[in-house]
Formats: C-alpha cells, structure tokens, sequence
C-alpha cells in the first residue's frame, strides 16, 4: 500500500514544484511547448473537470433521491448506481492524466474524489452505523480517505450483502436489521455530497475567477506563473502520463491477474482483492477509458479537438519514429482494452490470456516511455517510477 501511495506523493511533489533544474534543451526546437499544454488544459483537463463537476452533483442528487424513496418504502437504488458509474467513468478520464491542483499537497483534492486503492470495507460498514445511530457524531470531513470517496459510495450501492465486510460484525450492525438499506444510504448521501464539494472545489481552481491554474500552466517560465519554466510545466503533464505505468500496468492488471506479487500473495492466480471497482465491476471501462485518456494526451487528439500533442513534440526533435511506434502501441493497449469483456472478474478467471495481452501491451508502450520518450525530451522520470525496471 504504501507503494501506492507514494506514486500519487511524487507525482503532487512533481506538480507542486518540478527541479527545473535541467538544461533546456528545446530553446531552438520548432515546437510551440505552451501551444501544447494550453490545448491539453482547454480541451482535455478544464472540461473534463467541468464535467465531473456536473456529474459529482448528479449523484450527489440521485443518491438522496434514492434515500427519500427508501424511506417512502420505494427503492432508487438502480438510478443512484447509474449516476454513480457516469462520475466514475468520467474521474477515470481526469485520474488518467493527474496535473495541478488533484495532484497538490500529497493528491488531497484527488483521494477525497477517489481514494482507490485506498478502500477500507469494514470501516465504512463502522461509519453506517454511526451515521444511522448517533448522526451528530459523524463528519465525512474527519474521515480517513479510505472511508470516503467513490470508492465508499461503490460499496455502499453495489455491496448488497446483509452481512458486514468486518472480520467480526461490528456492534450495533445487527441491531439495523431492516433499516440498514436506509443506513447505507444516509451515509453513501453524506460522502456523496462531499465529492460534490470537492469535484467543485476542483472544476473552479482551474477557471479565471477562481485559482486559474490554467493560466499558470500555460504561463509557465513567465511573470505570471508561479511555475519556474515551460520545461517544468511540460514535465507536470509528462510526469500525469506516468499513471499508466504504475497505476494501470502494475496495479490495475499485473497485480489483479496474479502477474506480479499481490495482496492475494499469489502469482499466476487472479486477486479479486485487487480489482478496481471490485463492487461494481466496472474495472473494463475504467482501463479503456484510461487509455484513452492517456492516448488524447499523448497526441493532443480530443473529442473536441486536434492540437499539438507529445507525438508532435518528439517529431520537432527529430524522433517521428519514436512518435509513432509510441501512438501505436496506444493504439494496440486500447484494441485489447476494447476486447476484454465487460465483466473483468470473471475475465480474470475464464479469459486470463486476455487480461495478460493487455498488460503485454500496456507494457510496450511504458518502456518506450520510461525510456526513449524521456532521453529524447529531456524530460524527469517521477521519483516513484526511476527504480522501477518493469
């Protein structure tokens, strides 16, 4: 775990202040570097985080709605889940390439949204209790992150079992008895409402009236940034690609299919234990949707737009072969990203040759970018990742 936790530590360290410290290499390279992270702000992160805004209230909404029903003896159980896997499928995109204010001060803002790995079952069942029974003393605020988050509301929606996730059923779980669909939802309502917070929080620290973060990446190396050079903005949004590596390669697939080591402590065997959305099932998506992330960052090609993009950069210096060997095997992690099933879990078991072709392939591009994308650019490898040889 606290591998984990350190590759989101470095990546904050990298968006907070970044060395800077290299020789700048692209003084006299045709290539327009803030062009490029003024087209990544506007069409990729700005609206993506625009979106979540939108869709972080929407489920904030349908979960209280779901919870006013409940109590009328309905049941809005079926809407709260959809609106939870259209905020989910959209922090997918943003969590994919994570720069500025999500990534600050150890990715406070980014694990208040979505904690994962960072989930503790067991003390959410604790919370509910608590957020049922004596409501005065429960403050999503003080939560530890595995507590809070999508990740809680993933379990409080999908986990269904009457039975608690606590090695020992907790006091007063069984004392809820019918009434604990109501507690689930009382407190998946507060956690709820603090993503909306914070999703909000987020969307208004990139915009002119609020922080203007944009304007501090795309400004970078001027009077009015804050950012010591274009160089070290470039390498924010290089270090955001590194999710891939560790967090999609390593965590999401090898760890999860029983590649590499893993909490399950096998090799070979899957590891429900470490499957994104594990509640919901939804861990398919997730890796399409990051890989699609990581492809309109690469290229600058977004639904919106086509813009200058690190493919372009590598081809200013002079590594147009770099460039597309490195967009096609993009192109090919996505091709059996799209092939898995919906259904990961079951995957893992009945189609593990699938899940392991898409780490094969997930993996070819990370060398390339552990390797020729950096030497070629110039560019910092994160602190977390230098050590790393897979």
């Amino acid at each position: 775990m606290s591998r984990r936790v350190s590759w989101f530590a470095a990546a904050a360290l990298a968006a907070c202040s970044g060395d800077g410290s290299g020789p700048d290499r692209d003084a006299a390279v045709p290539f327009d570097r803030r062009a490029m992270l003024a087209h990544v702000a506007d069409h990729l992160l700005i609206p993506t985080y625009d979106r979540f805004a939108i869709d972080a209230a929407a489920l904030r909404d349908a979960v209280e709605a779901h919870c006013t029903a409940l109590a009328a003896g309905g049941d809005g159980l079926a809407a709260a889940a959809s609106a939870w896997s259209v905020a989910i499928d959209t922090w997918e995109t943003a969590d994919a390439v994570l720069v500025g204010p999500a990534a600050q001060d150890d990715a406070v803002i980014r694990n208040r949204i979505y904690a994962w790995p960072l989930v503790a079952p067991c003390t959410i069942d604790q919370d509910v209790i608590v957020r049922w029974t004596t409501p005065t003393a429960y403050d999503v605020t003080t939560r530890l992150d595995n507590a809070r988050s999508l990740s809680a509301v993933e379990y409080l929606l999908f986990y269904t079992d009457p039975a608690s996730s606590c090695p020992l059923t907790p006091n007063g779980w069984d004392a809820l008895a019918a009434d604990r669909p109501r507690a689930r939802c009382a407190l998946a309502a507060s956690v709820a409402a603090d993503i909306a917070t914070q999703a909000a929080t987020l969307a208004a620290a990139w915009r002119p009236e609020g922080g203007n973060y944009r304007d501090q990446l795309v400004l970078a190396g001027s009077s009015a940034s804050s950012i010591a050079s274009e160089r070290e903005a470039v390498n924010m949004v290089s270090d955001g690609l590194f999710y891939v590596d560790e967090m999609v390669k390593d965590m999401k697939l090898a760890e999860a299919a029983g590649i590499t080591i893993n909490a399950c402590g096998t090799i070979e065997l899957p590891c429900v234990r470490e499957v994104e959305h594990r509640f919901a099932d939804r861990s398919s998506p997730a890796l399409r949707i990051n890989l699609r992330a990581l492809r309109a960052a690469f290229t600058g090609t977004t639904a919106a737009a086509d813009g200058p993009g690190f493919d372009d950069y590598l081809t200013a210096v002079g590594a147009a072969d770099v460039a597309t060997r490195m967009t096609a095997e993009i192109d090919a992690a996505i091709a059996a990203a799209d092939a898995l099933p919906d259904g990961f879990i079951a995957a893992l078991t009945n189609d593990r040759p699938a899940v392991v072709g898409l780490h094969t392939a997930t993996k070819a591009f990370t060398d390339d970018l552990k390797s020729q994308f950096l030497t070629v650019l110039g560019l910092d490898i994160p602190d977390d990742v230098a050590g790393d040889n897979d």
